[in-house]
């Protein structure tokens, strides 16, 4: 994925959405008996939506527009590259408080309370340029709301090891692969304060890995011409089962997912 670019891109998501992100993305994007995303789950309880205006960039087929609406958001727009998910969100997103366009982050114009760009950030050629364009779009006071991919875990080091060593393909889209160390550092050259945590740490180092692993690994080895047989999957498996899952900790940086809040200092 090194050489892509986020255009090259737009052909892939238009195919998700045609498809319809449940049957493209798997289903341990979902804790057993939740109705949402995880993802989803953790953004809504991390802010306070009422009466604020909210831009959404990337916002897909529209699920966290509609659910700030159902928060108390005043008004929020959703903007996304792919025509296919915009026409898609216009179709099950309907509201008096939303909008949908097709439309690039550097092209929009306005102040808004909250930007969020939900799994989006590690898609982008420049995540600085776009922060730093996020935070010329919020008004006073105004929080930027980031999720991404996190690395610094046992799903992390392993997928990276072969990323890098063998330049395996380990995610379909990704062009970054971020951590707490980047957006840090990029809080610092922004001049904003940064709040962070990590979440999701089933999928980075307990059961839902497991669970990951027994469909990726065997991909990823075929992708760089290294099959593996079922037996060496199921070995391995068993040894991250004896060996990883009994260490499991819910550190602050562990989690598959990170969460980060900018706001602007005072």
């Amino acid at each position: 994925m090194l050489n892509v670019k986020n255009k090259q891109l737009k052909q892939f998501y238009d195919g998700v959405y045609r498809k319809g992100e449940k049957r493209h993305y798997t289903k341990l994007l979902f804790k057993k008996g939740m109705a949402l995303p995880i993802d989803e789950q953790v953004v809504l309880q991390a802010v306070t939506w009422k009466g604020k205006t909210v831009l959404d960039v990337g916002c897909g087929t529209g699920l966290m527009c509609k659910l700030a609406v159902e928060a108390g958001a005043k008004h929020v727009t959703g903007i996304d590259f792919s025509p296919t998910a915009i026409a898609a969100a216009k179709a099950i997103r309907k509201h008096s408080n939303l909008e949908f366009k097709t439309a690039h982050l550097f092209a929009q114009k306005g102040h808004y309370d909250i930007v969020m760009a939900l799994g989006t950030l590690e898609h982008i050629d420049e995540p600085l340029k776009a922060l730093r364009r996020m935070k010329n779009l919020l008004a006073p006071g105004g929080t930027i709301v980031i999720t991404s991919p996190n690395w610094t875990n046992p799903r992390g080091y392993i997928l990276q090891t072969m990323r890098f060593l063998f330049a395996a393909p380990i995610t379909l889209a990704d062009l970054h692969y971020l951590s707490p160390i980047e957006f840090e550092g990029w809080a610092r050259k922004l001049s904003m304060r940064l709040t962070w945590n990590t979440f999701d740490h089933d999928w980075s180092q307990g059961e839902k890995l497991l669970q990951d692993f027994s469909r990726r690994i065997p991909n990823v080895m075929r992708d760089i011409g290294q099959p593996v047989t079922d037996k060496q999957v199921k070995d391995f498996l068993l040894w991250l089962r004896g060996h990883l899952l009994p260490l499991c900790r819910k550190e602050k940086w562990n989690g598959a997912v990170g969460l980060y809040i900018f706001n602007k200092r005072q």
